[in-house]
């Protein structure tokens, strides 16, 4: 281009030239001459209009001339006018005015400059102006200081009095910019200031009378500088402009980012060194110390606030690239000036300005253009110049400021490295200053370990090597330390792209490191809550939210995509998603008592966020408002209460403060405003046309306005609420909670309540309930899409937050500071009907569930009250319970009625979407006749085939939901080749398809790799779905497209992202189906990746192994999120074998498909969809190429006709393959785990059908199994071991069948009878002998049948012993393979000990414990430690070896795992310890005691000389460690036995007296803490035990006769664990019960249903030291379901029904009729029900205020009832009262305590107990509104399901335990007497009471003479125990659910209840 002066000099020779064209020559003819004006008037246009488009160097002149045209050639105002617009649109400003107002200053000047030109006659009109009036009213600032400088004071005064102000005022209005048109003339000096002499004197002259005193006069200029001295200092920066021509020295800092073409901006305007001097002159006239300006500013550092804020306003105000350099360039100038003094703190200002500075700089660089044109690339060069300077001042005196922002620096600057070569260099060299130069600098090194990755390419070689050697300083990171290092660094949600390469160095680990993810889902499934892989997605969530409406934000939406992909849809073990969903709310009530104080806090916190906002307009706002907040009363009290917190967001808020430390006055007090005028308006509250951000600003400034906020920080947001809709949805609960607090005589919560409910009302109206079929997660569309007009889902969400903080908030009731959290849901009166379908709407399904049950709540309350009412009238007492009468169809009758909402209906598309198994058939889901809610249960269970009939009957439903119904079953069902059909009759049939339909269509076509689908004409607003994406991204593939192949993956990913993020995202489950998207997507690209090069078959090789890897991840996972990554894998697998041409690589592919398939068909089979299994069979098959032979397909197969109970195919294609097999094996001997497998399946399934006889089912496949398998060393991979442990165990479990047959058999009248006749016959044979009666047919007969039958009975002996011997050996092999059946030990044991006497059997025992792990041992160790002796229980004497076998066990697994067996060792050592305490206190009943020992000594004392030989060997090996169990144990027992009852009234800590040994412990680091539950290491390396330290001095005292004692214990990791110390009880009952749990606990972890629901008995450690004391440890965190309910002074019952009769009252009228008949207890127990309701919900709803950790926690206890109910049913657990039932506080799970009535001893109780267990209607209340139904009776159903399945593993444990010696459960007069005598205490309250001292228990030992009767007791509990596991109740047999539903009636039957001893308080 021409330089500078030569364009303006063209320009100038052009406009000349046009102008003399403008006139006409002579001549010509009157009627051209129009034509000929007109022609040449739009040439002289033209011409100036391309200029002014075209040179940004002759802009200005070009706009003047246009001016000019209208005066000089008449041209139309209105023409101009045009061509201005078309000028401003070509320019892409704002508006036709903001382009002319950025030109006025040189229009003003220009056109005063001309002669005969006024201020009148300027066209204003083009300015749009229509009077001159009006256009002085607008522009006097810019007028005015033209007129002063021009000395034309009257024009002054003529503005003014057009304007109607005072002329002088106007001059102190425009002071800054008059000043600027002056100082700096008097600032110059030297040469230049020759060269400005006239401007000077005329400075000085127009000065002079500005000091006139008729003028401003000195004074007022003085006040005038002084107070407007940030104005002038801004006006002076926006004269800068450096010339490229300048000389040298003069801006040298500036003059390197100068353009020879940058234009002259408006007059006047000087160098920077005239700026520079200027703004000297200005500090040398403030002050006479000669500081710098800056030190003047740094005083009131706000100014160097507003200064930063009014440039950067300039900037961004304009769209000129060179003005907007040009104000770049005046930053800096002013930035460098603030950085030479920031060492000395400008004032407190120097972190904010840091920060602002470099947050301008960064969103600056991140608005450049896509491409950069010249001046444009200065502008970059200049901001990082400019960063680089800020860095290097932060590094040198600012300490710590620049850690906080390293990664936005580095994140931003990574970035552009690529992308702008032109300063790639500056980039790179100011990355290496910050990462490379500075990595020793103490405050920047760990935030350069904090750092993202830098990308793996050439450039950043060297900065991501210094970057991962101070990352990897101490070794490798595992892939949690990854996850936690990408979450620990910080993100800016306005600057998401700074986490990109992040994100993409994320999925690279994922990828890499796979093979970990193992590890963290383990720990996912043991504390979700914590779980690193939950929080990292949530933390990618919030990413992508906030990149969601960012520019460039697709990448990062991407990224994410990327890494959740990776992840995939696997088990996350947690409905819920966010448990701490807001931390800052959680950090503000940990800080502030106060409300107030806590929303200052919160607000702060945003407006802070708000500061650096990309912005300018919300960064203002804020500033204005931070500045009004910190000047506040409550502000400056909120600094001094924050200010020792260490929080850095003070740091920046520094310059804010108000100098003057004088209180604040209050606002200004003006009429209160009518609300109704401002507020009662339905548009107000109801957005329209689905505008929310107008929406919800013009709400919260309209409540801001109202006159009901009182708060005086909340009255001042508006100027933040007026900008930023983010920061209004904050605030507005704050608002309204506000205006509720202050509203004494209600009528704002009258108002507030209409208009919201208006608001939901409007939206449940919108939201009409879908009607499609499909589960929500298998089909993708949005369920309640809302249509045009309709509610936005932000709106609805905005006010779902308002209502959810409102009810986390107390309500004062009637003068109480806050009423119960009934009182808190209503701050409205909201129907909460309504409320929670809006929030199922936008997918809050948690919050939906939670409303409904408010809803029901309240409902039920206003009933109650109304019958209550009614009951007073009529003087009637009716029992109705409110469980039964309450039904959710009898509700949804009602709410019908009401809203038009189906309660039923929204339950129901709730548990839907949420994915928990049970919560539907708690809405009647199964028994309700309307189709579709049948259809939605059948679709729930995966009962497709169901679902497909009832689509086909029901044509009444709606087409789409039908047709869409109809394909997804199909699908599902694995019908594909009819879906296909079917499909082509739809096309046929329908003309046009919905978007939905279209894509399930799509996925049929990928699915069933049909490619000849004809893509449907789609509104261009919506994109390709899913399927269809995907359907295009596998044609691509064919077609080796693989541009558009990536394109159509990349926007598949990035729309489920988005779509995503729309969502509330309460719910894990509505994750899911993205999930398993995204890794569809990711697995589809690699194969893109690997195809798009050379691919080999290592390489196939490894994508399939990550393939492999991340279905191992999925194998918890609902198999409907398996199937669809699976179904793909198919299609890819198989395009890629059509396409490939060589054979070799073809049967390699085809092999690899198989395997697949053969995957495919497993987890289908598994899952019970055999349809899809056998489909995946047949695919096989196709692609089978086998002759004669046989495949692992084929066994595959007979699985899958077994699974669909087709046994005779099932068993057929066994036989081939076992008789084919036969003959290859010897050839072939990796073919032998095949058969091996065969022969198993084969003898299994023939002995549940009984086909053949057990001989030839052990000898033909069984045992040749065993033989087949156990010598093949074809390597030792799992599978292999898997292989040979279930052959060794089939062979066992057969031959144990067959030992149980034979001792059922010797057991049974038929086998007595023969024994007896056998005998018989032996004495008449005798007695022949005995009298030498000669030989006959008789006698010969009688001795044949006498021989015949003891052969047979010797056979009977012989096959009992060797199938005992075969079952041994072979359990015995199974358990030292591996761990998958360790539960088998129990058996093992149980044989062994029934056959101690049997020497081949400890001959076994004698090897097998050696090769056995001895861990396996250990769940055992109470009852094998129990045998040790000389004798066994009962006279039985063991065989030879038996205890030398024992003892070798029990010393090799002490030796092992000291830490889990020493404790029961040392117990039976120490077992009459407690005697010689008994004796010297002198206690009561010490009669008993003493008789007691004498009938047990003997064994005891034998056991204990045995126990301690075993501590003396292992006392060799491990001598610390005994001695300091030794010391232990006898502190415990000598605490235990102390006597507390002098302090039995002692409320407070009580000093443990200095002689008990237990204050003397210190330091014993071989001791584990006996109550802390150890983790069992198989390789017995215990490393990193917390051991104990000390005691706690103090000791509280339990309730209860013998005053167990609270203790502390003082681990090795400095905490406390609390522990429950008791003496004179046998606490053996409760570890032995507590062991039965953990047994019961690994039966439900290793069932997957019972595993999913996370069923499992709450379980805590009981440890005896000796017969008669013990510990427990303490449950933390408990409160007794008693204490809760009837507390006399904080009950729930009290609180919330305080009018109902009182527990006591309940207590006593069950008394009075306790002797009474049957009839008179239930009409009293109904009375009591009538008067005392439920009250248990609220449990977990005053506990739980996050709707989704409700559910959780509610669902937790549910489940909990449920497990510890059936298996507490199963062992005959009783003595279930409510101080013996815990609740914790903060799982909500049961804990059952005090388990000493165990075994149905409660039946012989003298009040028997009557019910199963506990099921009271509170613990039935606190389930919620399904009661009993759904989750509690299908968690009962699947725990009753595996109780039943592993009845053999319980009847062994049980049956070990019943005749356990040591082991007394049986109930005895005393302890019956005993346990309900207790109950007439006035007070149960006692958390953990004694079961019985020990002296009672002592007297009724078994002895000797009475074992014959205690085992005939054993053996009924074993049969009554069997018969519950078998389903018979009442004589009958009964199926699970029949037995499961028979308890239930018992335990809720009213008149089992009212039965059952008063203090069981059943009516709680």
């Amino acid at each position: 281009m021409l330089p500078l002066k030569l364009q303006l000099q063209a320009f100038e020779n052009v406009y000349l030239k046009a102008q003399d064209g403008m006139r006409l020559k002579n001549g010509s003819v009157s009627e051209e001459l129009r034509d000929e004006q007109l022609n040449r008037k739009a040439t002289l246009l033209k011409m100036i209009a391309v200029v002014l488009c075209c040179s940004p160097v002759c802009e200005k002149q070009a706009l003047f001339a246009l001016f000019q045209s209208h005066r000089e050639n008449g041209i139309d105002h209105q023409l101009i006018k045009k061509v201005l617009c078309a000028i401003s649109e070509t320019l892409g400003c704002r508006s036709v005015e903001s382009f002319m107002g950025s030109h006025l200053d040189y229009l003003i000047t220009e056109w005063l400059k001309q002669k005969e030109y006024t201020l009148s006659t300027f066209p204003c009109v083009l300015l749009n102006f229509p009077s001159l009036q009006e256009f002085y009213r607008s522009c006097y600032k810019v007028l005015v200081p033209h007129l002063v400088f021009l000395n034309d004071f009257e024009q002054v005064k003529s503005i003014g009095q057009q304007i109607g102000k005072d002329w002088k005022e106007l001059l102190a209005d425009c002071f800054p910019k008059i000043m600027v048109n002056i100082l700096p003339y008097f600032a110059v000096h030297g040469r230049k200031a020759n060269e400005l002499a006239p401007q000077r004197e005329k400075a000085s002259k127009v000065y002079d009378l500005l000091k006139e005193d008729s003028c401003l006069g000195k004074q007022q200029i003085d006040n005038l500088i002084h107070n407007n001295l940030p104005e002038i200092v801004v006006e002076l920066l926006m004269t800068v402009y450096e010339s490229a021509n300048q000389e040298a020295g003069e801006g040298a800092d500036l003059v390197n980012f100068v353009g020879e073409l940058d234009p002259a901006p408006n007059p006047p305007h000087f160098p920077s060194y005239v700026i520079k001097a200027t703004l000297d002159y200005i500090s040398k006239c403030h002050s006479t110390n000669l500081k710098s300006l800056v030190a003047i500013l740094s005083k009131n550092p706000i100014s160097i606030q507003k200064i930063l804020l009014a440039v950067c306003k300039q900037a961004a105000e304009t769209s000129n690239v060179y003005e907007k350099h040009r104000i770049l360039l005046m930053y800096r100038l002013f930035v460098n000036l603030l950085l030479q003094e920031v060492k000395d703190g400008l004032g407190g200002a120097w972190a904010f300005v840091l920060r602002d500075v470099i947050y301008t700089l960064i969103h600056h660089i991140n608005s450049r253009a896509a491409v950069l044109d010249e001046v444009s690339t200065r502008s970059f060069s200049l901001c990082c110049d400019l960063l680089s300077s800020v860095c290097q001042t932060a590094v040198e005196f600012c300490g710590d400021a620049l850690e906080k922002h390293l990664q936005v620096i580095v994140g931003t600057l990574t970035g552009l490295v690529s992308e702008q070569p032109e300063i790639r260099q500056q980039v790179l060299s100011l990355l290496r200053f910050l990462v490379i130069d500075n990595k020793d600098n103490e405050n920047l090194y760990k935030a350069i370990k904090l750092l993202e990755p830098f990308p793996d390419r050439p450039a950043f070689r060297e900065l991501r090597a210094a970057q991962q050697r101070i990352k990897y300083s101490k070794g490798t990171f595992t892939l949690l330390e990854e996850i936690n290092h990408f979450l620990s660094v910080s993100s800016c949600d306005s600057l998401p792209l700074t986490r990109l390469e992040g994100l993409n160095d994320l999925k690279k680990q994922l990828q890499l490191l796979k093979a970990q993810m193992k590890d963290l889902l383990k720990e996912c499934q043991g504390d979700p809550q914590d779980s690193v892989l939950v929080k990292l997605v949530m933390n990618l969530l919030q990413l992508c939210k906030a990149a969601v409406s960012h520019p460039g934000g697709k990448d990062i939406l991407e990224a994410a995509g990327s890494c959740l992909g990776e992840i995939g849809p696997v088990d996350f073990s947690t409905i819920a998603l966010l448990h701490k969903r807001d931390q800052l709310n959680s950090r503000a009530l940990e800080l502030f008592q106060e409300k107030e104080f806590q929303w200052i806090y919160i607000i702060l916190k945003s407006i802070n966020n708000a500061l650096t906002d990309h912005s300018i307009e919300v960064r203002s706002a804020a500033a204005t408002c931070l500045k009004s907040i910190l000047a506040t009363r409550s502000g400056i009290q909120f600094w001094e209460k924050h200010k020792d917190n260490n929080d850095p967001m003070l740091f920046y808020f520094n310059p804010f403060r108000s100098a003057k430390k004088k209180l604040p006055q209050g606002p200004v007090e003006e009429p209160m405003p009518d609300p109704t005028e401002i507020l009662d308006n339905v548009d107000l509250w109801v957005p329209q046309n689905g505008c929310h951000d107008t929406w919800l600003k013009t709400l919260t400034c309209a409540l801001l306005d109202s006159g009901g906020v009182k708060c005086e920080a909340l009255l001042l947001l508006g100027p933040l609420c007026q900008v930023k809709t983010d920061f209004c949805r904050t605030v507005l609960p704050y608002l309204i909670h506000d205006i509720l607090l202050h509203d004494a005589d209600s009528s704002w919560r009258s108002l507030l309540s209409r208009h919201i409910q208006g608001f939901f009302t409007s939206c449940s109206k919108a939201v009409s309930v879908s009607s499609r079929s499909a589960t929500p997660a298998i089909v993708d569309s949005d369920t309640e899409s809302l249509t045009h007009g309709q509610l936005d889902k932000t709106s609805l969400r905005t006010m779902l937050a308002v209502l959810d903080y409102l009810r986390r908030q107390k309500r004062p009731i009637q003068g109480l500071i806050s009423g119960t959290v009934c009182d808190d849901n209503f701050w409205l009166e909201l129907n909460y009907l309504e409320v929670a379908m809006a929030a199922q709407s936008c997918a809050a399904h948690f919050t939906a569930l939670l409303y409904s049950e408010i809803y029901v709540d309240k409902i039920k309350s206003d009933n109650e009250e109304s019958r209550r009412a009614a009951a007073k009238t009529s003087r009637r007492i009716v029992f109705e319970d409110t469980n039964q009468n309450f039904t959710i169809a009898s509700l949804s009758d009602k709410s019908k009625e009401e809203t038009g909402i189906s309660l039923q209906d929204l339950l129901i598309e709730v548990y839907r979407s949420i994915g928990e198994p049970d919560s539907l058939y708690g809405c009647g889901g199964g028994t309700i006749l309307h189709p579709l809610t049948r259809i939605r249960t059948y679709e729930h269970e995966a009962m497709w085939g169901r679902a497909l009939i009832s689509y086909d009957l029901h044509t009444t439903l709606s087409p789409v939901a039908r047709q869409a119904g109809i394909i997804q079953a199909l699908q599902n069902f694995g019908l594909c080749n009819t879906l296909v059909t079917y499909l082509k009759g739809l096309e046929c049939e329908t003309a046009e398809w919905g978007a939905e339909l279209q894509e399930i269509r799509y996925q049929a076509a990928w699915r069933n790799t049909q490619w000849d689908c004809v893509p449907s004409v789609r509104d261009e607003s919506t994109g390709p779905g899913y399927h269809e994406s995907v359907y295009c991204a596998l044609q691509s593939l064919r077609d080796k497209e693989f541009s558009a192949f990536h394109e159509s993956l990349r926007y598949a990913r990035v729309c489920e992202v988005e779509e995503l993020c729309r969502e509330s995202l309460e719910s894990v489950y509505s994750l899911y189906p993205t999930l398993c998207k995204l890794q569809g997507i990711s697995e589809l690209e690699s194969i893109g990746q690997l195809l798009s090069g050379a691919v080999t078959d290592n390489a196939l090789g490894l994508v399939y192994s990550n393939w492999q890897q991340q279905s191992q991840l999925l194998k918890d996972s609902d198999f409907s999120f398996q199937e669809p990554i699976l179904a793909l894998r198919t299609v890819i697998q198989e395009t890629l074998l059509q396409q490939e041409a060589e054979d070799t690589r073809k049967e390699y592919l085809r092999s690899v498909l198989t395997q697949h398939l053969m995957e495919l068909s497993k987890v289908a089979r598994t899952a019970g969809n055999t349809q899809l299994a056998e489909r995946a069979v047949f695919q096989m098959k196709q692609h089978s190429t086998v002759g004669y032979g046989v495949s692992p397909w084929q066994l595959e197969e007979a699985q899958v006709f077994w699974a669909k109970r087709e046994e005779g195919l099932a068993l057929g294609i066994l036989r081939q393959m076992i008789e084919k097999l036969s003959d290859e094996v010897d050839f072939e001997p990796g073919l032998a785990p095949m058969f091996a497998e065969c022969l198993r399946l084969c003898g299994n399934w023939l002995a549940e059908t009984r086909l053949e006889s057990p001989g030839i089912i052990l000898e033909k496949y069984l045992e040749k199994a065993v033989e087949v398998i156990e010598d093949h060393t074809g390597g030792t991979n799992s599978q292999l071991q898997s292989g040979k442990m279930q052959a060794f165990l089939a062979l066992a479990r057969f031959s144990d069948a067959q030992y149980q047959s034979i001792e059922n058999y010797r057991k049974s009248s038929e086998f007595e009878n023969k024994q007896a006749l056998l005998e018989k016959a032996k004495q008449e044979v005798g007695l022949m002998r005995e009298y030498g009666v000669r030989d006959n047919k008789y006698t010969v007969k009688v001795q044949r049948e006498l021989e015949l039958d003891v052969k047979a009975l010797s056979n009977l002996q012989e096959d009992r012993k060797r199938f005992l011997c075969k079952a041994v050996e072979n359990y015995i092999k199974c358990l030292q393979l591996g761990e998958e059946h360790d539960m088998w030990i129990f058996r093992l044991c149980s044989l062994w000990l029934e056959n101690s006497t049997v020497q081949e059997v400890n001959g076994m025992l004698k090897d097998g414990v050696k090769k056995i792990p001895s861990y396996k041992f250990l769940p055992l160790m109470y009852q094998l430690a129990a045998r040790m002796g000389a004798k066994m229980p009962g006279g039985a004497v063991g065989g030879v070896g038996f205890h030398d076998v024992l003892s070798q066990l029990i010393c090799r697994t002490s030796l092992d795992h000291p830490h889990h067996t020493l404790f029961i060792i040392l117990a039976l050592v120490n077992a009459n310890r407690d005697e010689s305490f008994a004796k010297s206190e002198g206690l009561t009943r010490g009669r008993l005691s003493k008789s007691a020992p004498k009938q047990t000594s003997p064994l005891d004392k034998e056991r204990s000389e045995v126990a301690l030989n075993i501590i003396n060997v292992i006392r060799k090996k491990r001598g610390k460690m005994i001695k300091g169990i030794e010391t232990l144990c006898d502190a415990y027992i000598t605490l235990a036995n102390m006597d507390a009852n002098k302090w039995k009234t002692e409320k407070k800590p009580i000093q443990i007296p200095p002689e008990q040994p237990i204050t003397k412990i210190r330091n014993l680091d071989d001791v584990v803490i006996p109550t802390m539950e150890i983790k069992v290491d198989p390789s017995g390396k215990y490393e990193n035990m917390i051991t104990i330290q000390s005691f706690k001095p103090h000791f509280r005292l339990a309730g209860g006769v013998n005053l167990p004692k609270i203790i502390d214990c003082v681990g090795s990791d400095g905490k406390e664990r609390r522990q429950l110390v008791k003496g004179q009880d046998d606490l053996r009952q409760d570890a032995v019960m507590q062991q039965v749990f953990q047994m019961c606990n690994m039966l439900l972890q290793r069932n997957t249903e019972t595993r999913k629901r996370k069923l499992t008995i709450r379980r805590y450690k009981v440890v005896p030291f000796s017969q008669r004391s013990g510990v427990l440890e303490w449950c933390t965190g408990t409160v007794p379901i008693g204490e809760f309910l009837v507390d006399p002074s904080k009950g729930a019952h009290q609180r919330y029904r305080p009018g109902d009769w009182g527990n006591q009252t309940c207590r006593k009228k069950m008394h009075e009729v306790i002797k009474q008949g049957f009839e008179e207890k239930l009409r009293t127990f109904m009375e009591v029900c009538q008067n005392f309701r439920p009250v248990f919900r609220y449990f977990c709803m005053e506990k739980f205020l996050d709707p989704a950790v409700w559910l959780e926690k509610r669902l937790a206890y549910t489940r909990s009832v449920a497990t510890s109910s059936i298996v507490g049913y199963i062992v005959g657990l009783g003595d279930r009262h409510i101080q013996n039932i815990l609740i914790d506080e903060e799982t909500a799970e049961l804990v059952h305590i005090d388990l000493g009535v165990a075994f149905e001893q409660g039946k012989i109780l003298p009040t028997p107990e009557t019910v199963p267990f506990r099921l009271t209607r509170d613990i039935v209340d606190g389930m919620g509104v399904s009661g009993v139904e759904g989750v509690f009776r299908r968690c009962c159903e699947k725990t009753m399901e595996v109780m039943r399945n592993s009845q053999e593993a319980l009847l062994t444990i049980v049956e070990v335990l019943l005749y356990d010696p040591m082991f007394d459960w049986t109930m005895n007069p005393l302890k019956a007497l005993y346990l309900q005598q207790r109950h007439e205490e006035a007070e149960l309250n006692s958390t953990l009471n004694s079961t019985l001292g020990g002296e009672d228990q002592e007297s009724h030992r078994k002895s000797s003479s009475d074992t014959q009767s205690f085992n005939k007791v054993a053996e009924r509990v074993l049969l009554r125990l069997q018969e519950k596991l078998k389903g018979v109740e009442q004589g009958a047999v009964l199926s699970v659910g029949g037995q499961v539903n028979l308890l239930i009636q018992q335990a809720m039957d009213c008149n089992n209840l009212s039965r059952l001893f008063p203090g069981w308080q059943a009516w709680v």
